[in-house]
Formats: C-alpha cells, sequence, structure tokens
C-alpha cells in the first residue's frame, strides 16, 4: 500500500512538473489575457491580474476581433481587456518571442474611453 502510495505520488509530481516544461517550448499557442497596458506599431503589451506584464508581438496575420467583428491596432486602447492567442517562436536574437494569432477584445469594452 505504501509503495503504490509512493509511486503514484512521484507519478503526479513528475506530470505536474513536466506540464509546466512541456507548454513553455517554441510552438505551442498560449493565452494571454489582461489589459492593454501599451500599444507600439507591432508589439502589444498585456497586463495580467497578477501584475505580470507579457508583450507579443503583432503582424500582418494577427486577427484583431471585437465579438466576430474585425477591428484594427488603432482599436487597441490603454485599459482595454483583451485575450491574445500567441505562438511562442525565436527571434533573431535567439530569444523567445510571442508572435499573436489573434487578440480578442471586451465586448463592447469601453473602458478606455472613460
Amino acid at each position: 500500500m505504501i509503495k503504490r502510495f509512493a509511486v503514484t505520488a512521484l507519478a503526479v509530481t513528475a506530470a505536474l512538473t513536466m506540464s509546466r516544461y512541456a507548454v513553455a517550448h517554441e510552438g505551442h499557442v498560449h493565452k494571454v489575457m489582461g489589459t492593454v497596458a501599451t500599444v507600439h506599431e507591432n508589439r502589444l503589451d498585456v497586463k495580467a491580474t497578477d501584475g505580470k506584464t507579457s508583450t507579443v508581438t503583432l503582424n500582418e496575420k494577427t486577427k484583431i476581433l471585437r465579438e466576430k467583428a474585425k477591428a484594427t491596432v488603432e482599436d487597441l486602447k490603454p485599459g482595454e481587456r483583451v485575450v491574445v492567442s500567441a505562438t511562442e517562436t525565436k527571434g533573431k536574437d535567439g530569444k523567445p518571442t510571442m508572435i499573436a494569432t489573434e487578440v480578442r477584445l471586451g465586448a463592447g469594452d469601453t473602458t478606455a474611453s472613460k
């Protein structure tokens, strides 16, 4: 009984530890949720509720949507809620870079205009 518990505990610990590293490597889609901190021509900084800021790169393939309607980079305003789907790739400098595939704006969110 103790052996079975130890093996199970070890398996669960290994699974939890490995899953963190499995999702962190290149090619996986990541979700970044929070509010727009700053918008640059080809970059978006998103501040999560835990205070951590993530930078994602925007390109010509990035879809920006408010509900089902198309939106533009100009529609991204500081303070507005967003959910970003991004793929991690290696940048020219060899460092990981998040490339946004889709940016979803909050439905009818007028936070930034208040």
